[in-house]
């Protein structure tokens, strides 16, 4: 179904068995303007409000009441998409499992139908309202048996002890100052929800929030270590929600001890680089800054961060279900006791996390590979042994440079790894 509400405003709005997709598009479209979206839910009818916009959109199928985020904002075609949950009158054949409600989201705010369509680049956990926590968290678990890649990890981990990727001299300073415009960006992300105030602040306490926050700015540091501290547009998002369950699977944590685990998995499987080493950089990255007494401005920097690198693709809806309400938490509660408590944890636990196995069978992958590299050298100097004469072998000894050095020290770095998990 397709109508032109004006000369300036137009939407399409379309009906699968569980929604109606609702596609507005909206003239000169700007970033500043997400704060004014406004859709009303009604039974039989959408408002959708954007000053000076404003159009009454009629449904030919009963509308469930909820609140309803977009789901992709196009800023450059003026497009904004909703999916929003039909009513379970109209929903037909549905199950007993479909029709159940679990909270997911920060601080476990939201239990409305979230439906998600994933494409190449955005996989998530679609529907995370009819799972359980148990339930997402087997789901994700299943899913990195499947996608864990032995041989890229391998290959990855030896690399590391050669170069470390060239990462060596990235720097993420502890200290950062918020520029005027993430100040801004700031105060329109808090506008939007003023008369939560008190629903925040009674997060001031919970430990299981910082959980999820820890485990979003980890992954928020992977992409900044790999991208030398600056947003790659093609691939930090991709990064991101990736590495992170929260983002990912809307996954619930119990313990410091599970964020560190699952950042270690997550973060050794589908990013560009596959190395404990890296996930280890990343932890004590945030276990120095938590130690600082400016780690507010800090975290905030890598949420907003993390803003920018969804704003404008298929994970906005993450925005609107973590990323804005972190920030709130942050600047409501002022949590700086827990973050330091965070940090704390996760310095103690580090050694041991990192000294894990991964549970997908690395440990024998890179011993095989150590192997196979060993066998090559030796047999590459076998094969020099045996030719050429003794005036030929006395002048090669005595032509060897320095260049050389390095291959030898990577291959005694092999060979004296100890390789755990």
């Amino acid at each position: 179904m397709k109508s032109n509400m004006s000369a300036d405003i137009s939407y399409t709005i379309e009906y699968s068995n569980e929604f109606a997709t609702l596609a507005v598009n909206v003239p000169d479209l700007d970033l500043e303007q997400e704060a004014s979206f406004v859709l009303e839910v009604h039974e039989s009818e959408l408002v959708f409000t954007l000053p000076p916009h404003h159009a009454r959109i009629p449904s030919e199928k009963a509308l469930r009441l909820a609140d309803v985020y977009p789901k992709q904002i196009d800023y450059e075609k003026g497009i904004i998409v909703y999916d929003i949950p039909l009513s379970k009158a109209t929903v037909k054949n549905e199950t007993p499992a479909e029709s159940a409600s679990h909270a997911y989201g920060f601080g476990s705010f939201y239990s409305g139908a979230l439906n998600i369509v994933n494409n190449q680049d955005f996989k998530t956990l679609s529907n995370p309202e009819i799972y359980t926590p148990d339930q997402r968290r087997s789901f994700r678990l299943d899913d990195e048996i499947k996608d864990f890649n032995l041989e890229h990890y391998g290959m990855d981990h030896v690399q590391y002890l050669i170069d470390g990727f060239g990462l060596h001299s990235v720097e993420i300073p502890f200290e950062v100052c918020l520029s005027k415009d993430q100040q801004i960006r700031i105060r329109m992300i808090m506008d939007e929800k003023k008369r939560d105030v008190d629903k925040f602040q009674t997060l001031s306490k919970n430990v299981t929030v910082c959980f999820n926050l820890i485990d979003i700015i980890l992954a928020v540091l992977y992409d900044k270590v790999v991208n030398s501290n600056e947003l790659n547009e093609a691939i930090s998002h991709v990064n991101i929600h990736r590495i992170s369950c929260s983002l990912s699977y809307f996954e619930q944590f119990s313990s410091y001890e599970d964020v560190l685990v699952a950042f270690y998995r997550r973060s050794c499987m589908y990013p560009y680089y596959q190395s404990k080493d890296l996930s280890r950089k990343c932890v004590e990255l945030l276990v120095g800054a938590l130690s600082k007494a400016n780690s507010i401005d800090w975290v905030l920097e890598k949420l907003l961060y993390c803003y920018d690198a969804f704003k404008s693709n298929d994970c906005v809806i993450l925005n609107h279900y973590y990323i804005k309400d972190c920030i709130r938490f942050i600047q409501l509660c002022k949590p700086d006791e827990m973050l330091q408590d965070a940090g704390c944890c996760c310095s103690k636990i580090l050694p041991t996390i990192h000294n894990k196995s991964l549970g997908f069978g690395e440990e024998a992958m890179v011993r095989k590979l150590v192997k196979d590299i060993i066998g090559a050298d030796e047999d590459s100097t076998d094969s020099d042994d045996t030719s050429g004469s003794s005036d030929d072998e006395t002048s090669e000894s005595e032509s060897i440079s320095s260049d050389s050095l390095p291959e030898e020290n990577v291959l005694e770095k092999l060979m004296n790894l100890n390789i755990q998990a």
